[in-house]
């Protein structure tokens, strides 16, 4: 009787053992699988020069952004679907990295929706800009700030340059000289020689 006890017990730490290990085994393992899909190693093997100017930019450096934060799609925890374990597994290891507009541009969102909001003020006094409108007409984050992830320039901002904002606004500034059409955009008109408020 003593040996069959003994037994149940041996069995039930082998098992117990079992148990644990595999589930160690299995957090190692997600662990590194989910390494090599998020990695910056394994980005810059294929894009070496955009991981260069990402780990040198000023705007979303290396040590506070990842790849998959802005090419990959958000966390879910609810699957959309009926499966889970497909689910469970895309968490894991994200698998796709895009850089079409509309997914970049919802991962800008993800992080920057304030500037969505109807009081959002830019910093500079200079210009007074509205991303709500722009966002209303249907314009990507990317369109304007294609460049903000990989090349973001050092002591700026990386907004678009006037020559960007007129490849849409250029009739605008149709007719008259005087039409005023620059205080859509700026606090004050700027014209050689004059300034008007």
């Amino acid at each position: 009787m003593g040996w069959r006890r003994y037994k149940m017990k041996f069995r039930l730490i082998i098992s117990i053992s079992l148990l644990v290990l595999l589930v160690c085994a299995g957090y190692v393992t997600a662990y590194l699988v989910r390494y090599s899909a998020t990695s910056e190693r394994t980005c810059r093997q294929c894009h070496p020069d955009l991981s260069q100017l990402w780990r040198e930019s000023n705007g979303h450096p290396a040590g506070q952004t990842d790849c998959h934060q802005c090419h990959s799609r958000s966390f879910k925890l609810a699957p959309e679907g009926w499966n889970v374990f497909q689910h469970a597994r895309d968490q894991l290891a994200p698998p796709e990295y895009l850089a079409d507009d509309a997914l970049t541009s919802q991962r800008c969102l993800d992080c920057h929706q304030d500037v969505l909001d109807f009081n959002y003020k830019i910093k500079k006094k200079v210009i007074t800009f509205n991303h709500r409108i722009h966002h209303e007409e249907g314009l990507e984050c990317v369109d304007c700030h294609r460049t903000s992830g990989h090349e973001y320039m050092a002591g700026s901002t990386n907004r678009p340059t006037v020559s960007e904002c007129l490849l849409c606004h250029i009739k605008e500034f149709e007719g008259p000289p005087k039409n005023r059409k620059c205080l859509n955009c700026h606090d004050v008109m700027l014209a050689p020689g004059r300034i008007w408020q």
